[in-house]
């Protein structure tokens, strides 16, 4: 296999290491919620918060990843940090533990291993950006499709804490295993900017970019229905489907599934037929299926529903990705990639803890009304911002 595409599957195999914790807590959050009896805006806190945290995460991931030369350190250090608290998590006695440990692992998860590893593939693979990031999704939503089932067939047998306990001996493995797989993914010092030069850089290249600002809230908006998903959409199928824990890990791994495999097929069609009209058609679609859920009664027409909402939303991610990387400067790619994510972070703080007071006072359904007006705007925002800009 050539050098690049090893580094590519590399790279989507450490990215589902960073998306297996967000599946596991999917699936246990009904037990979590009745263990530790906590409300739906108390759970909406939790996610609004953890927007502010992702913000601190993905600022030091972007800053890093542009003037440090350790990004094979930066990625590996972002599989064991969430892995650790992830296992703290399981001895969660209260809502206030529970929720500063849940801050205190998205500090350095996820979000810390986006801005390197997104800016590793766009430089290995510039003429297929949206290939390779579809790729690199497709690791983060199969593991996101998998936990669900895993965890959920384990908790027949075990219990929520359990289940969070038994993470900590795979996630090291994983960052052992990448430190043997991952070559050194440092960049030349010329191509550093620091100082003046870096900020100057930053304010002409990202601050003062329109159509990469145009990206960035198309991302922002899209981003607030992602969440608000996985949060509330267990939730209704516990109370009010009423399917067992088993069953909803199905649903919840074919939410994601779907768009594991049409991840890096909608990015190639990217590559092909340009960003725009291919974020528009799933933004569209992805907010059709998922406003459907609340009005189909039966569970087993609600399956395929559930699989295309999947198919839409997750896939779309890392075209958008691409479309903001295609509007940056390369030097600057870091931190666009930040102010990228920040600015989901921040236009979708508010939401988890509004999607909570909805579904407390109107109920969950209307969770999914919400999710689909926020993505019919991103659709329509999308239509004005330009289809691409010269490479930089």
């Amino acid at each position: 296999m050539p050098t690049r595409n090893r580094l590519l599957w590399t790279l989507a195999l450490g990215h589902g290491a960073t998306h297996w914790h967000q599946g596991a807590m999917s699936v246990c959050l009904p037990l979590i919620l009745k263990d530790l009896g906590m409300s739906y805006i108390q759970m909406g806190l939790i996610r609004s918060v953890q927007r502010i945290v992702m913000m601190v995460s993905t600022t030091v991931g972007g800053l890093a990843t542009d003037l440090l030369n350790q990004r094979k350190a930066i990625l590996i250090f972002s599989i064991l940090w969430p892995t650790i608290f992830f296992y703290f998590l399981g001895y969660s006695t209260t809502f206030i533990v529970f929720a500063v440990l849940i801050w205190s692992r998205t500090l350095f998860g996820g979000f810390l291993w986006h801005p390197p590893a997104r800016a590793v593939i766009g430089e290995n693979f510039p003429d297929r950006m949206g290939f390779g990031l579809g790729i690199h999704a497709m690791g983060g939503n199969l593991a996101q499709a998998l936990a669900p089932l895993a965890i959920g067939g384990l908790l027949w047998f075990i219990t929520w804490r359990t289940a969070f306990k038994l993470h900590l001996i795979p996630g090291i493995l994983m960052a052992l295993l990448l430190w043997q797989l991952l070559p050194p993914l440092g960049r030349d010092q010329e191509q550093k900017k620091k100082g003046l030069s870096y900020v100057a850089a930053f304010r002409a290249g990202v601050l003062g970019n329109i159509p990469f600002l145009g990206i960035c809230l198309v991302a922002a908006l899209r981003s607030i229905g992602e969440n608000i998903i996985p949060t509330f959409l267990p939730l209704y199928l516990s109370y009010e489907m009423n399917l067992s824990t088993a069953s909803i890990g199905v649903y919840l791994s074919s939410l994601a599934l779907v768009g594991t495999i049409f991840a890096p097929v909608v990015g190639h069609l990217s590559d092909r037929w340009g960003r725009k009209p291919i974020i528009f058609l799933c933004l569209f679609s992805g907010s059709l299926f998922i406003m459907a859920i609340p009005l189909i009664q039966s569970p087993i027409i609600l399956f395929p529903v559930i699989s295309l909402g999947g198919m839409v939303i997750f896939s779309t991610g890392p075209v958008i990705q691409a479309a903001g990387l295609d509007h940056a400067p390369r030097e600057l790619w870091g931190a666009a990639q930040s102010f990228m994510d920040i600015a989901r972070s921040f236009l979708s703080l508010i939401f988890p803890l509004v999607a909570g007071l909805i579904a407390d006072i109107y109920g969950l359904s209307y969770t999914f009304y919400l999710f689909g007006a926020v993505n019919l705007l991103a659709a329509l925002i999308i239509l004005s911002v330009p289809q691409r800009t010269a490479k930089a």
